[in-house]
């Protein structure tokens, strides 16, 4: 008897495609949002090179400039997702992405 090869389902294939498709656009979206916070960063730090500086102007900065880096790891982080699908991996780069944000974020107050 031959034993017939399970095909996959074509409702699960659909949402698999939905699905990668749905991570491919957050991915997009993180490295906008990097772009973004990484001109405000530059723009920042020139305008804190043409006026005065305060202390708080500059914690400002250096703020910025931290939460930069931690919305490049964290797009950086759902790129290699998307192109590995390892879940972990994912976590790991998102957990220190948020945490370099909220640490420029707390910097900036």
């Amino acid at each position: 008897m031959v034993k017939k090869q399970s095909q996959p389902n074509v409702e699960e294939t659909r949402q698999n495609e939905l699905i990668q498709e749905l991570n491919q656009k957050i991915t997009i979206s993180q490295w906008i949002q990097f772009i973004g916070q990484l001109a405000n960063a530059i723009y920042l730090s020139q305008l804190s090179a043409i006026q005065p500086e305060t202390s708080g102007e500059l914690t400002n900065v250096v703020g910025q400039w931290i939460m930069t880096v931690g919305q490049g790891l964290t797009a950086i982080g759902q790129t290699t997702q998307t192109l590995t699908d390892e879940q972990q991996l994912l976590i790991e780069a998102q957990i220190q992405g948020d945490a370099l944000q909220a640490l420029g974020s707390a910097i900036r107050l």
